[in-house]
């Protein structure tokens, strides 16, 4: 049996909050993901991060955004699909 596809659920401006995303997602068993990588260092060390997306199967898009979006953390993260 396939894997339903992916869909990107949002964007987030960091590693750590990617890895909480991704993290909270998860303890609801839907298997979330997040393309983060920790960034390079650019000016002297300092870490250089364009952002984050997470991606969760499609058919769990709606329940998975129900979620974050009831968190109080996450409130201002918005949605990508």
């Amino acid at each position: 049996m396939d894997e339903a596809p992916e869909v990107k659920l949002c964007d987030v401006l960091n590693e750590f909050e990617a890895a909480m995303i991704v993290n909270l997602l998860q303890e609801d068993e839907i298997p979330a993901r997040s393309d983060a990588s920790p960034g390079p260092s650019v000016f002297g060390g300092l870490p250089f991060e364009p952002g984050h997306s997470i991606f969760v199967p499609h058919s769990m898009a709606e329940r998975a955004w129900k979620i974050l979006s009831e968190h109080p953390h996450f409130k201002g993260v918005k949605r990508a699909l």
